[in-house]
């Protein structure tokens, strides 16, 4: 196969057999970087993750197939919020996260789980929550927030937000948990 022959469809098919190597929430395999591919694979492969990188909330800038420092940034915010290892290169392992890993890591999704772990933490400082630190607003989060705002005669608000932990931060310090 010459260069010129080269297609999004037979990328995107190396892609699919890149997968199989390893599984979609593993993190991609060091090494393997599109710096070593021919320039037209280079440039599907950078005009993917741009694209992908877009649809998940990360601007990277224009679609255009070039590694500029936007782009660049937008695959290290990406790389940071899906606990990757940061090194703001662009590879099919990372096309492959980006397509494929469940649940889809997203800008949004990211800040969301950052409230959370914070809210986690306040309550934990005011002895209310006991579990991980993992920003997963299950039962214990849920029970943890609610016990803490009937203790500090808050009004009751669905879910968990950027205000959340500043309000448990701010609320007086005498309100702490007690015997459970």
């Amino acid at each position: 196969m010459n260069r010129t022959s080269v297609t999004l469809a037979g990328i995107a098919m190396l892609s699919l057999g890149a997968l199989a190597a390893y599984p979609a929430a593993a993190e991609p395999r060091a090494g393997v970087q599109v710096a070593q591919a021919s320039p037209l694979v280079q440039e599907a492969y950078i005009r993917g993750i741009q694209t992908q990188l877009r649809s998940h909330g990360y601007d990277a800038g224009p679609v255009d197939g070039g590694m500029g420092s936007q782009t660049r940034a937008a695959i290290r915010a990406y790389q940071r919020d899906a606990g990757l290892a940061v090194d703001g290169e662009a590879g099919p392992g990372l096309l492959d996260h980006l397509k494929f890993v469940q649940p889809p890591v997203t800008r949004d999704a990211a800040a969301a789980r950052f409230a959370v772990t914070d809210t986690q933490r306040a309550l934990a400082e005011r002895g209310y929550y006991t579990g991980p630190l993992d920003g997963v607003t299950g039962p214990m989060t849920r029970s943890a927030l609610e016990r803490f705002r009937q203790d500090a005669r808050l009004p009751e608000v669905a879910g968990i937000d950027s205000r959340t932990p500043i309000e448990v931060r701010d609320a007086p310090a005498n309100i702490k948990a007690g015997p459970q």
